[in-house]
This record gives structure tokens, C-alpha cells and sequence, in this order.
């Protein structure tokens, strides 16, 4: 057999392939689906984001964004459960586990602003122009500008279609609606009244994305199209003052619904509640208490009894036993300076393969 029949690559098994590529990161990835058209083909489908996504529950995806007049910069960073300080007590990520993404969508000379993203595809506006990209593939659509006064980016698992939800403002009947366009189709759909004022971008779990409301959890459904609401952890008789005075944050802890609420004591207590089974009242459980500052929203349980907090656009590796928290310093590779940490599920796939 001659060196140029002798094709090993495309005699390993897909599911072999996916165990393998799966591990590694995002770097090697991108890399590695350039080694064939088989890999290439395997690397960007949908079915391998989400596989790679439960295959390394280890690792923890985030990405920094850089917003300057001079461009929009962004570094993916993958950080290992087994993240430690050193005997010096410091806590550093090197450049290389970072990976710098400079998306290619004319932003020189704009300010840019990551509205909020979903399964690897960010949402990004500036004062005249909508962008939804793809940082990893680049891939980009132009969004008709519209005079919105809120936003969400979501997904639907069923259809694995994108869609993009936005809040109006109707001045003569003074009051706040609701539309929905699926990506690709460049239709508005209206939706009828909006229960609540989208001020930040929402978590986005299940098929859709979650807001603390005064007195419960709103979520909107991007598969069914419709808001609707999560029981929040107290008797509805006896909401605490914690919860109605907005000193609380939502997030995504260990792939549950998670509820942070400051408790408002002499030192700065957080209660973090962890709704074990998506949509059961009875399932929310206070898991963690963290001192440390009131805005401080849990992020990924580590190793040794250490969990990865956010808090002031800063990460923190907190110890539950001590109640002693480290930063995580980074070798930024050229950035000036760093805002907004936020999780993120990286996607090989490009928009034709769910439009």
C-alpha cells in the first residue's frame, strides 16, 4: 500500500474520534478540524458542541471582552476544576490556556456592547448596528436596527434554531411589548404585552432564559414563545426583604438554576439556593453560604472544597471551609484592560447548519 492509500485518519470510528476531541481544548480543537474533512465535518457539527459540552464537566469555559473605540477583543479562557494557588498563595492563568478572538464585523471606531449570548453566539449592539456572531467560526448577521429597550438572545434545542427576543416601548399606549425573530428569516413576530423590564441579560438553561422579578422568577420559553414563571424558595406568604430589595443574582451553578441572595446581616452573608430539579418549588435547597461581597454569584463548584465566584468583573477561587478567597490573575496577552467574565459553551458550528 503506498503512503498516499494509507488514509488512518478516516478508518477511526466517529464515536472514537468524539471521545477524543471531546477532551480537549478549545485551541486543539480548532486546530485538529483542519487535519481532514472528516475531522472538519465532525468538529462542526451541532451534535458535537453539545456532546463536547457533558463530556468535560471539569472544565469551565469564560470569556473576557474588551470593549474600546478601537475594536471589540475577545479571550476565551478554560479553567480546570483542579485550579489551586501555589505556595505563594497566588492564582494565575497563563497565557496559554487563553485563546484571543477578534471577530471581524467593522468595529473600529464604535463602542460595542455584549448584550448576551447563548450556546457560543453573542448578541452584540452599538448605538446603530446589531451583530449576532459566532466568536469561534466568526460568522456573523446584520440584524435590521430596531429602537428596542431590551434584548435576549436564545435558543431552541427542539427546532436548533437561534432566536432573538426584544422589548418596545409603545408612547402613545404607554405600555411595553414584546417581539421575536427566528435568525435566518428576518421576521418580526409580535408577542404581545412584556411582564417585565429586561435591564440585563438573563441565564439561559432548559430552552430558556431567567430574570428575578420582586416576587418571583420570570423566565421566557424560546420554544413555545411565551413568558412564564418560576416558584422562588420562600412561602409566598413570606418573601424575604432580601429577595423584594433586588439584592440577588441568578445564575448557572453546576448546571442548575441558581438563586443568590444577600441576607442583609452585619457581615456580608450570601445564601446560594440551587433548584436541584428544573421547575419543582420542592427542589430548591440552600447549598452554599459565601461571605464575601453582596453582588458575588457562584459559578463552578471546584476542586477541594473550592467554588469559582464572579464578582466586580473579577474571579475569585473561594474556599468554603476557610471562607478565604483568592483572585485569579490572568496574563492577559495584550489586553489593557478586562471587563464582564461571563460563562460560556463554546460552538464549533456555523449558522447554516441551524438556520
Amino acid at each position: 500500500m503506498s503512503v498516499k492509500e494509507y488514509r488512518p485518519f478516516l478508518e477511526m470510528p466517529s464515536s472514537l474520534l468524539w471521545e477524543i476531541l471531546g477532551r480537549v481544548p478549545i485551541k486543539t480543537c480548532l486546530a485538529c478540524k483542519l487535519v481532514c474533512k472528516e475531522w472538519y465535518r465532525n468538529v462542526i457539527s451541532p451534535e458535537f458542541s453539545s456532546f463536547r459540552r457533558h463530556c468535560i464537566p471539569s472544565r469551565f469555559t469564560i470569556v473576557f471582552h474588551e470593549d474600546r473605540c478601537c475594536g471589540l477583543t475577545f479571550n476565551f479562557v478554560e479553567i480546570e476544576k483542579a485550579l489551586d494557588v501555589d505556595p505563594l498563595g497566588n492564582c494565575t492563568v497563563g497565557i496559554h490556556d487563553q485563546m484571543m478572538v477578534d471577530p471581524k464585523i467593522g468595529s473600529n471606531g464604535k463602542y460595542w456592547y455584549v448584550r448576551s449570548h447563548c450556546n457560543g453566539v453573542c448578541f452584540l449592539s452599538t448605538k446603530n448596528d446589531n451583530f449576532i456572531c459566532n466568536l469561534l467560526t466568526g460568522q456573523h448577521v446584520y440584524l435590521q436596527n430596531q429602537h428596542f429597550c431590551g434584548s435576549e438572545l436564545g435558543y431552541c434545542p427542539v427546532l436548533g434554531q437561534f432566536k432573538l427576543l426584544i422589548l418596545l416601548w409603545d408612547k402613545r399606549k404607554k405600555f411595553q411589548f414584546a417581539k421575536i425573530q427566528t435568525l435566518g428569516n428576518g421576521e418580526w413576530r409580535s408577542l404581545g404585552n412584556a411582564p417585565l423590564n429586561i435591564m440585563q441579560a438573563g441565564c439561559f438553561l432548559n430552552g430558556s432564559s431567567h430574570w428575578c422579578g420582586d416576587n418571583c422568577i420570570w423566565f421566557f420559553h424560546f420554544g413555545e414563545e411565551k413568558f412564564s414563571q418560576i416558584p422562588i424558595p420562600f412561602p409566598d406568604f413570606d418573601v424575604p426583604k432580601a429577595f423584594k430589595k433586588k439584592t440577588k443574582t441568578l445564575s448557572i451553578f453546576d448546571s442548575c438554576l441558581c438563586l443568590s441572595c444577600f441576607t442583609g446581616s452585619g457581615c456580608v452573608k450570601i445564601d446560594i439556593w440551587i433548584m436541584k430539579e428544573y421547575g419543582v418549588k420542592e427542589s430548591w435547597v440552600r447549598q452554599l453560604v459565601i461571605v464575601h461581597d453582596a453582588w458575588s454569584v457562584p459559578l463552578m463548584p471546584m476542586d477541594n472544597g473550592k467554588i469559582l465566584i464572579e464578582s466586580g468583573n473579577r474571579l475569585y477561587l473561594y474556599d468554603l471551609e476557610s471562607q478565604v478567597s483568592k483572585r485569579v490573575n490572568f496574563n492577559h496577552n495584550g489586553f489593557q484592560s478586562v471587563v464582564l467574565p461571563v460563562g460560556f459553551d463554546a460552538r464549533f458550528s456555523r449558522f447554516d447548519k441551524f438556520i
